[in-house]
């Protein structure tokens, strides 16, 4: 019998079903891809899945036009089987066909889970069943394409063969339209060193060569359209991250300052972090002014100068990263049309690829966050020496709210990340929401001026919120009358005519991360304000208090930083490159408190009935914000004056105004004679915050009275042992220590806190095995606790094992790379070993991160020239109150 005999399918047929096998092969050949490449680019995954839609929808009309000539010429009465499986593999087709229009059309996230199996399932069924049903077939059974009969009557006819043009068309253009975004891919270079293009002082790197485009990381509009992410667009529009560049005037002004006298280099210093579309689309090089007012300028930090970072190069912060040309899907650039359209549709239709490349495992560390939010001034910077700057990464590691360390006053219930609460969960139905919720991206912390000034209330209120949501408190703690203590138990008097009065306040930091106040703090201005009122309410005392323009009363207690230059003169126009010494900082780790003292003497023919303490928040120093604004050199200097080292021309403020931004009252509490004095916290807590404010502003005999309070009240007495501990080894009474911590051991066995200060009681009576065995097993359950890391170090150093002494000072240094105490220690212990060759090395890092002892000299005349800062650069001091006057 000859071929045809057995073959009922016309020639046209024959040449379709070809076509389709061919078109179907080619799908396959295309599903296998996607699921190879499926970890690959964005840009390539889902070139191949606009390729396999546009394959799926060319197959649509031939499959409908042979079903329907297949089913009226075949008679299906002679095969049932046949038929019957022909109608299973009919089936099979028209519902993978819809599946696949419905991804096409919806996408997978709209339509449902139960679409993108079924697509899977039927593209199977279809192939089984057609197998099936050929297999079924009378007489010959695969022979009806002819297509091995072609091969036989040479290459030229096999090659001619419609199924053969079918699947040759297909992987050519398969492999063609695969090939273009993998010749335009690159990959992140996790490697110290500079990039390709010239970045002067930036740390960052950029993963391949050149700047880029400034499209590269723009276009975040397109990011917030309908249907994809507006809700985090419209928050991340009016956030200080879209306002970190020259589109904030304060910024600008600091830099406008450095650069007219050091040049563009220190600028790419800090651009990484506040200036990348400037950066590194080739704006900001040596040799040509900066466009502050070109449009890249406006832009800030983009969607993408975060979300195409690929990694970071370590933990030092200054904007170290790796970021690359952003991998997109095709037609990501388009502004309209059919290229918009389609690029929306293959977000939607496949959103995995676009979620990984836009979300990468770097993204979800807290390292991320302190890429930029820690700082080290470099002498190319500030010609001087390195400096620590601003630094929230650290102070959050370093504390019990990480989850890192076992010393911490306060230990959370679980940990605390950056983003719980600066990226807060709100609701969306964004794509991408997790259970009808996003992240916020208004990042909003302590910036009240940005949104102030370009009117965005909601981010204002957002900023608000985040600082009075009791992550500060006061409390009007100790009252003490003629030398009569009134306590937070009891009621305050009525304090009368020539009463010797003295107040101790207590500041807790309860819920920020890090240190308070953070940030840039020789321009924040936090302060406490009291109002002394008597019995009408009308003010009689105070401190803290504003005058007419504005201008914070000297006096008043200060959380922030004083810091001046090589010349004595306060660091007072954000200009951080000339910062040498610090006249003070007063800021609050997490989880401990500060004590603030008052004294005043009640005036004549008056009373005090009332107290009254305001937190007060600022985000920009009265004079900062004046000369940000109308800020000048004074005439006629010589350029002599001009110095890259240090600023010894003068400067005013000129004509022009400056907005009045907003003070923000962070928290408030008031103590009135005669009235109860209640507080939401327990009492217990209270006595402790008290206890900590003591202990480090060095009152140790006060301070132990306060924990043995602690100890003895309901709530949590372990608390107060332990914290007697710490002032007694402050002390130098080790048996008393010793004790304490027996009772605390009583009070909670096996508290690992507990345990690490007897290691410490260990280690002072020189019991070095001992502290080792208790310090090795608290460090199993806190391998981040930096302190207690160089603690062990120690121990071996001092036990002159200095091999073993090694590896932990290296687990210090992976956690900061510029930890000055492991930095020296490693440097006295490969000396000790005779390695030379590391000798030199460890020394040179050590000196180059220790603090130069002779800059307090520095201080000397700042103080004697400003006593209210000398005053607040004393670990005690007493503030006293004034007349008031309105």
């Amino acid at each position: 019998m000859g071929i045809t005999e057995y073959t009922r399918l016309s020639k046209g047929q024959r040449r379709l079903v070809s076509i389709l096998l061919g078109g179907y092969l080619v799908l396959l050949l295309n599903s296998l891809l996607l699921l190879l490449f499926e970890s690959s680019t964005a840009g390539l995954y889902m070139t191949m899945v606009l390729l396999h839609i546009g394959l799926g929808f060319l197959i649509v009309l031939p499959v409908t036009a042979f079903l329907v000539l297949h089913v009226r010429a075949m008679p299906r009465k002679e095969n049932p089987s046949a038929a019957w499986v022909g109608i299973g593999t009919a089936l099979s087709l028209v519902v993978l066909l819809a599946t696949g229009t419905a991804l096409a059309v919806w996408g997978a996230a709209a339509s449902g889970h139960w679409v993108l199996v079924t697509h899977i399932v039927t593209a199977v069924t279809s192939i089984l069943f057609f197998i099936l049903h050929v297999s079924l077939k009378y007489g010959a059974k695969y022979h009806f394409l002819e297509w091995g009969h072609t091969w036989r009557q040479g290459a030229g006819e096999f090659t001619r063969h419609p199924l053969s043009i079918t699947v040759l068309t297909g992987v050519l253009l398969s492999v063609t339209i695969a090939a273009f975004p993998m010749l335009g891919s690159t990959s992140a270079v996790y490697v110290e060193g500079e990039s390709e293009a010239d970045l002067m002082l930036s740390q960052a790197v950029l993963a391949h060569d050149g700047f880029l485009d400034p499209e590269d990381l723009g276009r975040a509009e397109s990011c917030g359209q309908a249907g994809c992410h507006p809700d985090v667009y419209a928050q991340w529009e009016e956030s200080v991250h879209h306002f970190s560049s020259f589109n904030n005037p304060w910024y600008r002004k600091s830099i406008e300052v450095l650069v007219e006298r050091k040049g563009n280099e220190p600028a790419a210093w800090c651009a990484s972090c506040h200036d990348p579309q400037v950066l590194y689309t080739g704006g900001m090089v040596a040799d040509k002014p900066i466009d502050m007012d070109h449009w890249t300028a406006k832009e800030g930090l983009t969607c993408l100068s975060c979300h195409a970072i690929e990694g970071l190069q370590d933990v030092k912060g200054n904007g170290r990263y790796v970021i690359s040309k952003p991998d997109e899907y095709p037609f990501a650039r388009a502004e309209d049309g059919v290229g918009k359209w389609l690029h929306t549709k293959l977000i939607k239709t496949k959103p995995e690829a676009h979620r990984a490349a836009m979300l990468k495992p770097v993204h979800k560390t807290d390292e991320f966050c302190g890429s930029c939010h820690k700082v080290g001034l470099p002498p190319e910077v500030n010609h001087y020496k390195w400096k620590r700057g601003q630094n929230q990464y650290d102070s959050w590691h370093a504390s019990g709210v990480s989850g890192n360390t076992v010393r911490s006053f306060y230990l959370p219930p679980k940990p605390v990340a950056c983003a719980s609460c600066h990226m807060p969960l709100v609701p969306s139905d964004d794509m991408g929401n997790d259970g009808g919720y996003i992240r916020s991206h208004r990042f909003a912390a302590a910036n009240t001026a940005v949104p102030f000034l370009n009117g965005h209330a909601d981010q204002q209120a957002a900023v608000i919120q985040a600082l009075q949501d009791s992550i500060v408190t006061v409390d009007l703690f100790m009252v003490t009358v003629n030398g009569v203590a009134y306590g937070p138990e009891d009621d305050m008097p009525l304090m009368r005519t020539g009463d010797k009065v003295e107040l101790s306040a207590v500041v807790r930091n309860r819920k920020v991360g890090h240190r308070f106040p953070a940030g840039t703090n020789d321009s924040n201005e936090i302060w406490l304000q009291l109002l002394a009122r008597d019995e009408a309410g009308n003010p009689v005392l105070s401190s803290g208090t504003t005058d007419a323009l504005g201008r914070v009363d000297s006096t008043a207690h200060f959380f922030g930083a004083v810091l001046v230059d090589q010349a004595g003169n306060e660091i007072n126009k954000r200009n951080a490159q000339d910062w040498m010494a610090r006249v003070y900082a007063n800021v609050i780790n997490p989880g401990t408190a500060r004590t603030v003292h008052y004294n005043f003497t009640v005036p004549r023919g008056t009373s005090i009935a009332s107290l009254e303490m305001a937190l007060q928040h600022r985000k920009f120093k009265w004079y900062f914000n004046e000369y940000s604004f109308r800020g000048r050199l004074v005439a006629g200097q010589p350029d002599s004056l001009k110095k890259v080292e240090v600023e010894l021309r003068e400067h005013e403020l000129g004509p022009g105004d400056a907005p009045d931004i907003p003070i923000t009252t962070m928290a408030t509490v008031q103590r009135t004679a005669g009235t109860p004095y209640t507080a939401k916290r327990p009492l217990w807590e209270r006595w402790n915050d008290y206890g900590i404010g003591l202990l480090l502003e060095g009152d140790t005999k006060t301070s132990i009275l306060a924990f043995e309070k602690v100890a003895q009240l309901e709530g949590n007495p372990v608390e107060g042992f332990i914290n007697q501990a710490r002032v007694l080894l402050e002390e130098g009474q080790i048996d008393r220590a010793r004790d304490v911590l027996k009772e605390a051991e009583g009070v909670k066995p096996g508290y690992l806190k507990t345990a690490y200060f007897e290691g410490q009681v260990h280690k002072a009576n020189a019991d070095y095995n001992d502290a080792l065995a208790v310090w090795e097993r608290v460090a199993d359950a806190y391998p981040g606790d930096r302190v207690l890391l160089l603690d062990i170090a120690r121990i071996h150093y001092l036990n002159g094992d200095y091999e073993r002494m090694l590896p932990w000072l290296d687990r210090v240094l992976e956690i900061d790379p510029e930890h000055v105490g492991a930095l020296y220690n490693r440097m006295l212990a490969v000396g000790a070993l005779g390695m030379d060759d590391e000798l030199e090395e460890a020394r040179r890092l050590y000196l180059y991160h220790k603090d130069n002892e002779d800059e307090l000299t520095i201080t000397a005349t700042y103080k004697k020239q400003h006593p209210m800062a000398n005053r607040e650069a004393q670990s005690i001091h007493i503030h006293e109150l004034k007349r008031y006057f309105a």
